[in-house]
């Protein structure tokens, strides 16, 4: 009994998962612990199992984070698996079928013709065949042409296909409008278009407005550029070459050696003409004065030099290529290189804050004469939080978390969420996915937790009484305080600015002196009776009941009787009611 996943839509749409051989498969993004790896953020490390038993194969959600499902229902327990159900992994659809995709795939017929000894991907295997092992990746044609495209470098790494002449084909990640799709997230739903003229002889490219840019030969361009063989050409993270199958294969021309060009021969006469003896030349005089003069200035000359290096040192000046580099990069702290002296090629390292700081340090380098290449392995930053941000978006829980950095290499996450449960979550979230834990500021809140030590610390201060209203960082006090107190609710204030998350205060307290603290309540009670002693009033009657000092009415607790009111007091607040004012 065999099962396959076909994957039908989503990045990685063509992908095959065989379950042909054993009995258990994990599925997931960690290469170390999964059977068939998902190069999907949204996947997470170990995603689902599949079980094959005695009545099927049944698949077990190991994610909580991004649960799989079957038929849009997420999987909370073993589900077994029946045939053309949708399996939703991550972002991509799989189909689940017990019969092979690629069974009934014939091999092409191969030409008598005269191959290269590495001929290109759409030469060797069928349509069909190219679909399982590169997914929505697209070739065109299947004979060989002059241009050829080989990537080098991405998810999509070894790559090959030609361009036919007179062909436009656009790249980029969405497989449903693209010629080429590349399962990259930092490539765009359209990222470049390739164009090649009806002759094939030039080809072009220029970007459609990516997010990341085009750059050939590590500069970005703005418009159409042509393209010459061995141009390498990178999109995001992938990166391919431009490849001249004519040109790569002309013939190297070497001229005969010039040991072989006869020395071209001396007349008989010459060589058969008898030397004279020296003792029969004749020199005239003014060759003798010309003579003795060179040699008087030869010995100037050479006494003048002599006398030069005795008394002088010739200082060289020493070449530092490091330094200069150094120097040229000193705006990048985070940036480390790594420089080969002998092929002038560098190797970059580290972290920058944004893509216009990237641009410009790879400027700043290519200044420098000495250096001939540059690979270049820096992260920006910029991009980083770009895709956190929209992962955390897509879970409601987390809408009010987002990522920001200060400086390179520090990644801050700031934000509120309502529960330590919802935090958890978010951590084992970022610990599963997010490749940069070490550099991670973790300023995450917890608006309950802040709530509670808000109140903790009014009711310390002795101001329970005060009603309070917190979002997102943002509180509002309101209420009434005795004017007696105004500095300790000030300092409670100051502690209150000092807790992590306090974005801002706003009071909107009521200050108030003895006499308007009180809340009246004469329209509602009545003082109907006094008793008098020593003409100081000791008991009143308020609605039928005697009541003195200490006694409770509706819950307030009266705390003394005067001459023309009784004060009371409740959960601090503090009343009044008024009689005999007449």
């Amino acid at each position: 009994m065999k099962g396959f996943l076909v994957g039908e839509e989503g990045p990685l749409a063509g992908l095959i998962v065989r379950m042909d051989e054993g009995d258990e498969w994990i599925i997931g993004r960690d290469p170390d612990v999964s059977y068939q790896v998902l190069e999907d953020p949204m996947v997470s490390r170990k995603a689902v199992k599949i079980v094959k038993s005695e009545s099927g194969f049944v698949l077990h959600n190991l994610s909580d984070v991004n649960p799989a499902s079957i038929n849009g229902k997420v999987v909370e327990e073993p589900a077994q698996l029946s045939l053309d159900d949708t399996v939703q992994i991550g972002s991509t659809l799989f189909r689940f079928t017990d019969e092979d995709p690629a069974g009934d795939i014939e091999p092409e017929d191969v030409s008598d013709e005269v191959i290269d000894d590495e001929p290109s991907f759409g030469e060797k295997e069928s349509p069909a065949a190219q679909d399982d092992i590169f997914g929505s990746f697209r070739f065109a044609g299947g004979e060989e042409t002059r241009w050829l495209i080989k990537v080098i470098s991405g998810p999509n790494a070894g790559a090959e296909f030609n361009l036919e002449p007179g062909a436009e084909l656009t790249i980029g990640k969405d497989p449903n409008e693209c010629d080429i799709a590349l399962q990259d997230l930092s490539v765009s739903r359209q990222h470049a278009k390739i164009s090649i003229d009806e002759q094939g002889d030039h080809v072009e490219i220029e970007d459609l407005g990516s997010r990341n840019g085009t750059l050939v030969s590590g500069r970005p361009i703005s418009e159409k550029k042509q393209l010459a063989s061995q141009d390498l050409i990178a999109l995001g993270t992938t990166t391919f070459l431009i490849i001249d199958r004519e040109q790569t294969r002309d013939t190297i021309f070497s001229p005969p050696s010039m040991a072989a060009i006869p020395e071209p021969e001396e007349e008989e006469e010459s060589a058969e003409e008898k030397p004279k003896s020296w003792k029969e030349l004749i020199i005239p005089r003014h060759h003798l004065i010309l003579a003795g003069l060179f040699a008087i200035f030869v010995l100037v000359g050479i006494g003048g030099m002599l006398s030069l290096f005795q008394t002088e040192t010739i200082a060289f000046e020493k070449h530092d290529p490091h330094g200069a580099i150094r120097k040229t990069i000193k705006d990048f702290p985070d940036v480390e290189f790594s420089y080969n002296e002998t092929t002038g090629k560098i190797f970059l390292l580290g972290h920058v804050l944004t893509e216009v700081d990237n641009q410009e340090m790879l400027y700043n380098l290519s200044t420098l004469e000495m250096i001939k290449g540059i690979e270049n392995n820096v992260v920006i930053d910029e991009l980083v939080w770009d895709n956190v941000n929209a992962l955390l978006m897509k879970n409601p829980a987390w809408r009010s978390v987002s990522m920001t950095g200060k400086k390179p290499g520090v990644f801050l996450l700031r934000g509120f969420v309502e529960t330590t449960q919802e935090s958890g979550d978010l951590k084992e979230y970022l610990n599963l996915n997010f490749s940069y834990l070490d550099k991670l500021d973790y300023q995450v809140v917890v608006e309950r937790t802040l709530e509670m030590e808000i109140q903790s610390i009014l009711i310390t201060e002795g101001f329970a009484s005060v009603t309070m209203q917190l979002v997102g960082g943002d509180l509002v006090i309101a209420g009434r305080v005795p004017e007696k107190d105004e500095d300790e609710f000030e300092d409670a204030i100051d502690k209150i600015k000092l807790l992590p998350g306090i974005n801002s205060v706003k009071s909107l307290v009521i200050f108030t002196s003895a006499s308007t603290s009180r809340i009246n309540l004469s329209s509602k009670y009545r003082v109907t009776g006094t008793t008098m002693f020593d003409n100081v009033p000791t008991y009143v009657v308020i609605g039928g009941k005697i009541l003195s000092t200490g006694d409770t009415l509706d819950g307030m607790t009266i705390t003394a009787i005067a001459p023309s009111e009784v004060l009371l007091e409740k959960d601090g607040l503090k009343y009044q009611i008024n009689y005999n004012e007449n």
